[in-house]
């Protein structure tokens, strides 16, 4: 059981991952030896108690399909009684009848308890404010090494957003970093229709400038922040990260770390080897349009 624990947070850490893509990606990489580590011992719990571990990896099921309606009335309720019954985020109204598709994103980030969900949204709406995110620009000037999102096309639904690594100098300042990735976030979010039933957006990540410095400590610690950031304050807004440009040295990594990742982190994580798809590849240069501010 403690094992299954161990391999459940290790789990965890990689969904994270999947929420703040722009490190996530050389993070990987670093994580090979513990990756491989933790399958052996999953194996090895398995082979000895197989049922014990297959339930302890199980996750309790708090709610689901049959009474997501229920779910979302009763946080309506619960932000009503905490005093934020005329709050509004992204514009909008979190009580009203069209934020019943965001209240169900906030849901589901908390694997449908209520109770989590309202403490998350509070927590959301007062570190916003603390923080003044609404008056982040994705145009603002973040410094040396901070690129700007575009959007490339459309995917399904919603928007195709391309984003390239980070330079040296933006993880100096892990501080700096966040609010760079938390302006891009935002803007990807604006693009987005939150009244429609699951809103979301597909990144493509291009590393071909990938280098050492991205697999730093300072790297790791603009993953740490960063994933404590989306995992706090924001639900899963990520359809699919496209990963293109991959080097060869990655694409073998991932051979190897392929079969020991969650479900859940394969669907939403998908690498192209070699050059990028024909209706990405013009995208990846010098076009596209930039991110709304």
């Amino acid at each position: 059981r403690c094992i299954a624990r161990q391999i459940t947070r290790r789990e965890s850490a990689f969904l994270r991952f999947v929420s703040s893509p722009m490190i996530a990606v050389p993070a990987l990489v670093k994580l090979l030896p513990k990756v491989l580590l933790a399958g052996a011992l999953l194996r090895r719990s398995a082979s000895v108690a197989p049922a014990a571990a297959s339930a302890a990896l199980m996750r309790p099921a708090r709610a689901g399909p049959s009474d997501e309606g229920s779910a979302v009335q009763a946080l309506r309720e619960a932000l009503t009684a905490s005093g934020l019954g005329d709050a509004s985020l992204w514009g909008v109204p979190l009580t009203g009848e069209s934020g019943a598709p965001l209240l169900r994103q906030f849901l589901r980030a908390r694997r449908w308890c209520v109770d989590d969900a309202r403490r998350m949204l509070q927590g959301t709406l007062r570190w916003r404010r603390e923080n003044r995110v609404d008056e982040l620009s994705s145009m603002s000037n973040f410094g040396e090494g901070m690129p700007l999102d575009k959007i490339i096309g459309k995917a399904g639904a919603g928007p195709l957003v391309l984003a390239t690594l980070p330079g040296r100098a933006a993880l100096a300042d892990v501080n700096r970093f966040v609010r760079w990735r938390i302006a891009m976030q935002e803007a990807a979010i604006r693009t987005l229709c939150l009244t429609q039933s699951s809103p979301a957006f597909t990144l493509v990540m291009d590393v071909s400038g990938l280098r050492r410095f991205h697999l730093s400590k300072e790297a790791r610690l603009c993953t740490a922040e960063l994933s404590r950031v989306m995992q706090a304050y924001y639900p899963d807004f990520l359809a699919k990260t496209l990963v293109v440009n991959t080097p060869p040295a990655f694409a073998c990594a991932w051979s190897l770390l392929r079969p020991l990742l969650p479900p859940a982190l394969l669907v939403k994580l998908q690498l192209q080897k070699g050059p990028p798809p024909d209706a990405i590849a013009d995208a990846c240069g010098p076009s596209g349009s930039p991110m709304p501010s």
